[in-house]
């Protein structure tokens, strides 16, 4: 089933147009690919590469995952697919296995010219390193911090690159911080002495030194590391690939920095990992080596200060002289607590004090294909990887056959990155960027494109995940996604691999990149989410993913309505048909919240400007303003979480207790994985939603008769809210009702827009954000509600029993209900006045209770 795709106007795929008729570039594709899907006319991707094509020959043949990837017959079908579950699948939809055409537009790339040695790869790149006014004042020689890590000439000569041409037109400038300068000298210093043949490392490495920290089995994380519990004899070495010493070599390790850091860098970006990836070795040890240095570092320090200065010409002899002293350490560690001086304990911790080494394994079946140690140095954190090679898979399996290479080159794992903008590296041996695909410094500098290295669909095969992250770097750099991601990113097959193959909680993380942190645009995310069809995906319905602790099938069908029409659909007992109206209705829904994320702009402008303006009018009209001043703001990032999912806010499932849960709270607890707090904060302002709209819709009508039935310059002064309502309304939604106000206003907005009454005079004349503006000034100005929630009550639950002389139970709470109440229309009323209230509502209770008559003490919302 096609479904159409949502309005793009905030989308950043839709500032260029593929065609003088105006089509956005997204709309284009669709149309294209729902061509291409209808005449089953698929056909391989082209590349004049031969390392690319090879590579991507290699990935289509061991790829045979089509069992695999029509997935669980229990799965709702996703936006935009038919059934995956019923006969209503055709033969030709296996089609989507086969990797598609790359479109041919003008402003297509050519294909990579791949580079074969290290001499194509490098560029010319020039460090700099610039000093705060603190280094500076403390006389630190930008000079001597470059010489002590540059040591070769950054300058190459043309026909050194005869087929890499596009590296030689660019000149990279890097600015290192000092921390990452003294960081790749540590880096280079280790290795230097490693291949020197005079660094020994420690066969049998404690808990302290090296653990692990998920990725593997339960036995091989509590399992004992020296062996000394396993029944083996001591030295005797388990066969643990992340606990193997490091291999002999007989030529330099190339440490080389990769992905995000070098991509921040050139683009003078902030960055705070660096990912460090190995030729000849696994970087948990790589991560051993610069351990054993820092140790052996560490110990000539201690022994310079002891001895007031050390020769060091034997440096095998200082570091078995720290060996000596790490068997003391473990020694002082085996001794009872009684034997150990708490200043001496202390004394030797600080002693022995170096940087852990996690370890987290591979898991192939997540997408998790690199065992990765983890350190920190210098504030840095610090990921080890060895470079990924092309892998071999088994029939029907993500999991790497033993035919799969231990160690890939610098190529193939270029090859093997998500995109070419974060497939270069820095070699810290050479101090020079490496472009192997040979266009990842124009896609990043001159196109500004987010493109894959090879096919995308393959790339996409391989971490369903990454077309997220194509999305969040599309948006935070301000780049647009290359035709060839688009296509890719709606067809069924990624979507499905996306939906099925992914943890919820890796997809629950790449979407809180998009919502939070620097250079985060949230709706324009969110809006290309929904563009791409991908929105059903990422935020699934209950029990359409594995692992969803809702289990729908035990329970019963989702109802409700989604935009005013009835709901119902149960998972793997519907006909073909009632699936497929229920996916055409989740589609419009959709489509309905990428229009929403489009007036979202406007309603927030407007709540910013009435807030500012009656922070102005409060600072000239009052002396002392702070207390009176609007202190409840906006949460952005649930504001647009909200707003994305308020379509689906009227649909609920039964859970195994037959209690009804929201739908919307159960994709934010199980599609996503978020914390507790997100889901209770968005359950409590989508259910307070409708009642806000309408409160809204109230305001823009009175606006529009008093607009219709003004004369002349009389002015006109609306009607405030009702202070018990609103009231008992802020204090339900406590911090959040200013989120909740701009979600209802979105959402007003919509709904006035959907009705299409002919009212467009009114509509012009009235903005679209007025209501919402009028209600923050009356509850804010004219009501003074903002943290009503926080007043105090005149009496507690012990004083009204007192006071009252009531006995204990639930007739407590309705008394304090009655005083709340009466507080909020009473705002300046005594704590004497209130007695008397609650005794008045007390006799009102008796009397009628005396006489008979049914219990209905007035709860009018208004007086």
């Amino acid at each position: 089933m096609d479904i159409s795709v949502g309005d793009t106007n905030t989308s950043p795929i839709a500032k260029e147009e593929l065609t003088n008729g105006g089509a956005s570039g997204i709309q284009q594709i669709a149309a294209a690919a729902k061509e291409e899907e209808q005449s089953m006319d698929i056909s391989l991707g082209d590349s004049s590469s031969s390392t690319a094509q090879q590579f991507k020959d290699n990935e289509l043949q061991n790829s045979s995952l089509k069992s695999a990837e029509k997935g669980d017959e229990s799965l709702l079908p996703l936006e935009g697919q038919q059934d995956i579950s019923s006969s209503a699948t055709t033969a030709g939809e296996d089609n989507e296995d086969v990797e598609m055409n790359k479109s041919t537009t003008e402003d297509n790339y050519p294909t990579i010219g791949a580079c074969k040695s290290i001499e194509e790869a490098s560029v010319n790149t020039t460090i700099e390193c610039p000093l705060d006014d603190d280094e500076e004042e403390n006389g630190i020689d930008k000079e001597v911090l470059l010489q002590s890590t540059l040591s070769t000439d950054i300058s190459m000569q043309a026909e050194e690159s005869p087929t890499s041409p596009s590296n030689l037109h660019h000149n990279v400038k890097l600015c290192l911080t000092p921390a990452e300068i003294e960081l790749f000298t540590l880096l280079t210093n280790a290795a230097e002495v490693y291949e020197s043949g005079k660094l020994n490392i420690n066969p049998n490495p404690t808990n302290d030194d090296v653990s692990a920290r998920g990725g593997f089995t339960k036995q091989q994380q509590s399992s004992s590391i020296t062996n000394k519990d396993n029944g083996k004899n001591e030295g005797e070495t388990e066969e643990k690939s992340w606990l193997k010493l490091p291999p002999k070599i007989n030529q330099p390790i190339q440490i080389r920095i990769a992905g995000g850091w070098v991509r921040d860098k050139i683009i003078n970006q902030h960055s705070v990992d660096v990912d460090v990836a190995l030729d000849c070795m696994m970087g948990v040890q790589f991560a051993r080596i610069v351990q054993a240095y820092l140790a052996l570092e560490n110990s000539k320090k201690e022994k310079e200060e002891k001895e007031g200065g050390v020769n060091g010409d034997c440096v095998m002899k200082e570091q078995q002289e720290s060996e000596e002293q790490k068997q003391q350490a473990e020694a002082f560690a085996a001794l009872p607590p009684s034997k150990q001086g708490g200043k001496a304990a202390k004394k030797q911790k600080k002693k022995n004090k170096q940087p852990k080494i996690g370890v987290i394994g591979a898991n192939p079946s997540q997408s998790k294909h690199l065992e990765t140690a983890t350190m920190n140095i210098h504030g840095i954190d610090i990921d080890f990887v060895n470079l990924r090679a092309e892998e071999v898979y088994e029939l029907n399996s993500r999991i790497p056959t033993s035919q799969t290479k231990m160690f890939g080159s610098p190529l193939e794992d270029a090859l093997r990155r998500d995109f070419t903008i974060n497939s270069l590296f820095y070699n810290v041996r050479t101090n020079k960027i490496e472009d192997w695909t040979g266009r990842g410094l124009d896609d990043l500098i001159v196109h500004r494109r987010i493109v894959t290295p090879v096919d995308a669909h393959t790339t996409f095969h391989d971490d369903p995940l990454r077309i997220l992250r194509a999305i969040r770097f599309c948006v935070r750099l301000d780049f647009t996604l290359d035709d060839e991601i688009v296509q890719a990113a709606m067809s069924k097959r990624v979507h499905h691999s996306l939906h099925v193959k992914v943890s919820r909680e890796r997809v629950g993380k790449e979407l809180e990149g998009m919502l939070t942190g620097k250079h985060a645009k949230p709706g324009q995310a969110l809006d290309m989410i929904a563009d791409l069809h991908l929105a059903g995906s990422v935020f699934a319905f209950p029990g359409s993913f594995p692992g969803d602790s809702s289990d729908l099938h035990a329970s019963g069908p989702v109802t409700g309505n989604i935009l005013g029409v009835p709901y119902n659909c149960s998972l793997g007992t519907d006909t073909v048909e009632a699936v497929e109206k229920a996916v055409s209705q989740r589609a419009m829904g959709w489509e309905e919240s990428s229009k929403l994320l489009s007036v979202l702009p406007t309603v927030m402008e407007g709540h910013t400007d009435e807030r500012e303006s009656i922070m102005r009018e409060k600072k000239t009209t009052e002396e002392t303003v702070v207390a009176s001043l609007p202190s409840t703001v906006v949460d952005t990032r649930l504001l647009h979480l909200c707003v994305f999912i308020l379509p689906f806010h009227n649909l609920t499932f039964p859970d195994k207790k037959g209690r009804e849960v929201s739908v919307t709270s159960q994709m934010i607890k199980e599609a996503l994985k978020f914390p507790v707090r997100d889901i209770q904060a968005v359950s409590k302002i989508l259910s307070h939603v409708d009642e806000l709209a309408t409160m809204l819709s109230e305001i823009r009508s009175e606006l529009a008769e008093a607009q219709d039935g003004q004369g002349g310059d009389t002015p006109f002064k609306l009607t405030p809210p009702c202070r018990l309502r609103a009231g008992l309304l802020l204090r339900s939604l406590k911090e959040t009702w200013v989120t909740c106000l701009l979600t209802a206003a979105a959402w007003e907005i919509r709904s006035y827009q959907r009705l299409d009454n002919g009212s467009e005079e009114a509509a012009s004349a009235i903005p679209l954000d007025q209501p919402a503006r009028e209600f923050y000034r009356a509850i804010v100005d004219d009501l003074a509600l903002d943290e009503c929630w926080k007043v105090p009550p005149h009496l507690n639950g012990k004083e009204i029993i007192k006071e009252l002389s009531l006995p204990k139970g639930p007739i407590v709470g309705v008394y304090l209900d009655d005083q709340t109440r009466w507080m909020l229309l009473n705002p300046d009323g005594t704590k004497e006045e209130c007695k008397a209230h609650l005794q008045e509502r007390k006799r009102d209770r008796e009397s009628q209770e005396s006489s008979g008559s049914e219990h209905h003490i007035s709860k009018k919302i208004c007086p």
